[in-house]
């Protein structure tokens, strides 16, 4: 099973790379729908006469965007390129006051993370372009995952044209053409084109400096890499004997370039990171002190700061990055930060020197050495080890990450998330953990690891990190559940009447299993792709095994969980899935071949809770097995939480479904 694992990975992986090599060169001729990862309420739906449109029928071809249509606002529909690297893009500008009487106007380039939009991104910088230190010109790309994500073969993500760019890119193809028609229509500030972005997003933002230094100003970065830097593609790793960094081709610098200003921001070594659990890691602290070098050793000023955080948008605010992008303007080789950083600069940042590459030692481990359990008060800001849960043979050492919101003199809620099977608590971290300041409901976030060397099998089915299949007589989740639980009340910070639980896949099964079993404590619950095993329509629809020549064995008789009791609390769930067939997980290993498919145990469960007398909600998210982290979608699920605390029943959404749940029906 391993190896086949293996194998299938091995070859998932040389496909991916061939792919990404002509993936800006292949657009589609047949009609395609938007795909792009945007939320629900973005989405137009398609109007169908049908009484003229048939199958054969091609839409009216859209008008293309010229350069006197530039607008405020959204843009569509911007031919970049040439031949066969032609490709329709979307952006949103945004112009300060009296942009058409500026005698010169500056240019910011925005560029967004994996799973995010441009219309989330925008918000970072959008309010400020009539800042009184240098107004200008706000342009925010929207990437295309229609044509760059893979999001079914390992490393996906890659919404954005970033892996082979030797003969020219769709990012730098459009920067181009929107350049271009920015000079077209107004009059810019040629030296004071400046560039920017997050996670992917910085990845751009540098490999557009790589290929257009001639135009680049300066650029500030959250969490990137250069991958025309050897150094930093060789600190990718390995996947079964390749580099991870072959996969990448850029250019290198042209011998005479100029040598633009950057700024570095990162977090915690272990914190801002991102990749995926027993194949990569991308660890952008490591990324950010290798590419500073890179370009310092090119001639350079580089300027490293470290926000302390996780992987955010975080350490440096707008007003200050907008002040090094007019203090740094085109040509500027000497940083005028050089003899004494300004403001906010000053308190994380530094010009980087050699110094910076020395190799880090290991993150210091908590405070709570290996064999000494973690008590109440000794629960900290990030990864908790160590803490005991359960009791006599049922004891075990249990890990999670808990983030807290700013201000903790009042009492919060408390929101549990658990993760999918191969996936660790730190990768849930990255893209959970700074949403715990939000404004519709700051909250508490705890993320418990799970224990795969306890739980996980040796034989199919595997998965099982998670203590998910026996749950009759106790259950190490549930232990660990109130153990923490209680911790956190010893504080006095807990507003009981608002615990939530959430999970995707075998941690949204896990989820289930909690509220099932401490349905008191619970207010609400909002899973992607999980299932009730206590409900014997999903212990049917995992079918039978063969253990013996005509001897079957339902599948379903392994999970044995109780029932609801039968006055318990009516919590309101809701169902997040995909379509049917799609949202599936299986196990083929010639003994045992089953699938579950999550459309199914979703319907399923829908029914199992109304009869039960919940308030159930059904979410088709229309795509595969995958859980939906755009920042409007954890947003969504933050606002269903707020709405729904303990003792809510029924829904408030019973008679009418909030926009951000568009896509979504309540049981009757």
């Amino acid at each position: 099973m391993k190896k086949f694992s293996w194998f299938l990975t091995l070859v998932l992986v040389l496909f991916f790379a061939v792919s990404c090599g002509d993936s800006k060169k292949e657009e589609k001729e047949e009609e395609q729908n938007d795909t792009d990862e945007i939320s629900d309420d973005d989405a137009e739906p398609a109007e169908i006469d049908d009484e003229t449109e048939t199958p054969d029928e091609e839409e009216p071809a859209k008008e293309s965007l010229k350069c006197e249509d530039f607008a405020e606002g959204l843009n569509e529909n911007l031919i970049v390129g040439e031949g066969s690297d032609e490709l329709e893009r979307s952006f949103y500008l945004r112009l300060p006051e009296n942009v058409d009487s500026l005698e010169k106007v500056p240019v910011i380039f925005l560029y967004h993370g994996f799973g995010d939009t441009a219309k989330n991104f925008e918000r970072f910088l959008s309010g400020y372009v009539n800042n009184e230190t240098m107004p200008f010109i706000l342009v925010v790309p929207e990437s295309r995952s229609d044509v760059f994500a893979f999001d079914n073969i390992p490393p996906k993500g890659i919404e954005w044209d970033m892996m082979n760019l030797k003969d020219g890119s769709a990012e730098i193809d459009m920067f181009d053409a929107v350049l271009a028609c920015l000079e077209k229509k107004w009059k810019i500030d040629e030296k004071h084109i400046h560039v920017s972005g997050f996670s992917a997003g910085a990845i751009i933002a540098n490999s557009i400096g790589v290929q257009r230094p001639d135009k680049v100003a300066s650029i500030l970065s959250y969490s990137g890499a250069y991958f025309s830097d050897k150094t930093s593609r060789d600190a990718l790793g390995e996947i079964m004997g390749m580099k991870v960094g072959d996969f990448f081709s850029w250019p290198d610098f042209a011998e005479e370039h100029n040598k633009y200003p950057q700024v570095f921001i990162h977090g915690n070594k272990e914190e801002d990171s991102w990749g995926y659990s027993g194949l990569f890691t991308i660890y952008f602290n490591q990324m950010a002190r290798l590419g500073a070098g890179y370009l310092a050793g090119m001639g350079h000023d580089a300027i490293l700061c470290d926000h302390g955080k996780g992987h955010d948008v975080a350490g440096i605010s707008e007003d200050s990055a907008i002040k090094f992008f007019a203090d740094h303007p085109f040509g500027t080789v000497a940083s005028p930060y050089k003899d004494a950083l300004p403001g906010e600069f000053a308190e994380i940042c530094h010009f980087f020197t050699e110094e910076d590459l020395v190799e880090e030692e290991e993150p210091e481990e908590p405070e709570t050495p290996d064999g000494e359990p973690l008590t109440c008060e000794n629960f900290k800001e990030g990864y908790n080890k160590n803490l005991m849960v359960g009791e006599g043979s049922d004891t075990l050492a249990r890990n999670f990450y808990l983030r807290m919101p700013s201000n903790t003199e009042e009492k919060l809620p408390v929101v549990f998330f658990y993760h999918p099977y191969n996936v660790e608590a730190a990768d849930i971290d990255t893209v959970l953990a700074g949403n715990v300041n939000n404004e519709t409901m700051p909250f508490i976030l705890v993320i418990p690891e799970a224990r795969g060397d306890k739980f996980q099998l040796s034989i199919p089915p595997t998965g099982l990190d998670w203590d998910i299949v026996t749950l009759s007589d106790g259950n190490a989740e549930a232990d660990m559940f109130d153990a923490i639980l209680e911790c956190l009340k010893t504080r006095n910070m807990v507003d009981e009447e608002r615990i939530h639980i959430s999970g995707f896949s075998a941690g949204a099964i896990a989820a289930d299993s909690i509220a099932l079993m401490r349905s008191d404590k619970v207010a609400s619950v909002l899973t992607y792709s999980g299932a009730y095993f206590s409900n014997s329509a999903n212990r049917e629809a995992l079918g039978t095994v063969e253990i013996s020549e005509g001897t079957m064995i339902p599948i379903g008789s392994f999970f044995t969980w109780p029932d609801f009791e039968e006055n318990h609390n009516k919590y309101t769930q809701m169902f997040m899935f995909g379509d049917a067939g799609s949202d599936t997980w299986s196990v083929e290993d010639g003994l045992i071949n089953f699938t579950i498919d999550f459309n199914e145990t979703a319907q399923n469960d829908g029914d199992y809770l109304h009869e039960n007398g919940h308030s159930a909600i059904l979410c088709n998210h229309g795509g595969g097995h995958d859980p939906h982290t755009s920042q409007s979608d954890i947003d969504a699920l933050v606002k269903f939480f707020y709405d729904h605390p303990l003792g809510t029943n029924p829904s408030p959404y019973k008679n009418k479904m909030p926009q951000e749940f568009s896509n979504c029906v309540f049981k009757k």
